[in-house]
């Protein structure tokens, strides 16, 4: 029998690509399984995306981008059909396969979006803005640059301090802050490609994360969180505080509609206490490593799932005590890392005295994957000890 309605195909089968070897994926596959999926992975030899128990299939890829992305399209055309959901697992493979001359019918099954037109939403940080400005979703204010433009021009327009953000940029990285005028100047000279260059409004408060889920166009869950710690000045978050807030429930439900969105999402929100606002800052349409962690809040993202596959879009609710949660939860590998590269011995005790309850939250759920975290951070730790001692042999013997 041929089913043409994958929303009720009797095995929900999902393929994971992963690019780019990021640490984002590695609980990915435990919320695919859990929700009711069979999983296969097409990614190369020891991703992290493979570093645990819950997938069904691997395929390998090449390391090469070009090779990837042909064998990729390939695999696609001859088993695409057995898949009920394709889900591209980092921004990289998004904007890599959305400068493919895809057609209209495989762009949809590959890319998370209903509406091709917004296409400029997957990995342009120019594209997002505009379409925020076309769909009126409130962001900071913005200009995308041009060689006529100046640093006075650009100073007296935007006001200070403003993001400057390389327009295909990612975790953090190519993202800039000006200050006044010679930090324009300076950083304008070191950025090579200016194609799309960006200058967002610095609004002040604090950075709010919102994982979510849509089904063509439909919210099915989000956990919404504050970010506590970072690493580096732009870079990922490793502490969160995860609590309730049905406010912003409109805002995402507009978002998927307007954009088109269907599949993963991380939707960070710059938060003006002065003024009571959300301002919508950035829309990654990809998984991230929080997602699994939204069950301790009542927002089960494998729940999501298993509504999905049964036609249910609906949005998943918190129970009446789990809704009055707040939070702290710090992620395993990424905090540890963090600790041990910050020598922050602060954080390290929280984890050895499981402060706030925080050894919940290591992968005990999956012997692979948490083998996997613990090797990466026993090697972070010897690579810093043994460069510290190098360092000291060093210095004595000058």
């Amino acid at each position: 029998m041929k089913f043409t309605n994958f929303d009720y195909y009797p095995m929900f089968r999902t393929l994971l690509i992963s690019f780019v070897n990021w640490d984002s994926l590695m609980e990915l596959p435990g919320i695919l399984k859990n929700g009711g999926c069979t999983v296969d992975i097409f990614c190369i030899k020891d991703s992290w995306a493979l570093q645990n128990e819950s997938y069904d299939k691997w395929i390998e890829a090449s390391i090469d981008e070009a090779s990837f992305v042909k064998e990729l399209l390939t695999y696609i055309e001859k088993n695409g059909a057995n898949y009920q959901w394709i889900i591209p697992g980092d921004d990289i493979i998004i904007r890599i396969l959305n400068e493919q001359p895809l057609s209209e019918a495989l762009f949809y099954k590959i890319m998370p979006l209903t509406k091709i037109e917004n296409r400029q939403l997957l990995g342009s940080k120019a594209g997002f803005s505009e379409l925020c400005n076309k769909y009126s979703i409130k962001t900071p204010k913005y200009l995308i640059y041009n060689e006529t433009m100046t640093s006075d021009s650009i100073g007296d327009y935007m006001g200070f301090p403003f993001l400057m953000k390389v327009d295909k940029s990612e975790s953090g990285y190519g993202v800039f802050m000006c200050e006044n005028k010679k930090d324009i100047t300076t950083h304008l000279a070191n950025i090579k490609n200016k194609q799309n260059l960006v200058f967002q409004q610095f609004i002040k408060g604090y950075d709010v994360n919102v994982e979510v889920l849509y089904r063509h166009n439909e919210l099915l869950v989000y956990s919404y969180s504050r970010t506590l710690t970072i690493m580096g000045k732009f870079g990922v978050s490793t502490q969160r505080l995860f609590y309730q807030n049905p406010e912003i429930e409109p805002v995402l439900r507009k978002m998927g509609k307007d954009f088109g969105l269907s599949g993963f999402g991380n939707v960070v929100f710059m938060y003006s206490e002065t003024e009571n606002t959300h301002y919508l800052i950035e829309t990654d349409v990809r998984p991230n490593a929080w997602m699994y962690y939204g069950k301790f809040m009542g927002n089960d993202f494998s729940e999501g799932i298993k509504r999905m596959i049964k036609g249910d879009l609906h949005v998943v609710q918190p129970t009446e005590s789990q809704a009055k949660q707040i939070l702290k939860i710090s992620l395993y590998k990424k905090d540890m890392y963090r600790c041990i590269n910050e020598k922050d011995i602060k954080g390290l005790m929280a984890w050895i005295t499981n402060k706030d309850n925080c050894r919940q939250y290591i992968p005990k759920y999956d012997r692979k994957l948490l083998a996997a975290c613990d090797k990466y951070l026993w090697d972070s730790f010897k690579e810093l000890a043994v460069g510290k001692i190098k360092k000291t042999v060093g210095l004595k013997n000058k």
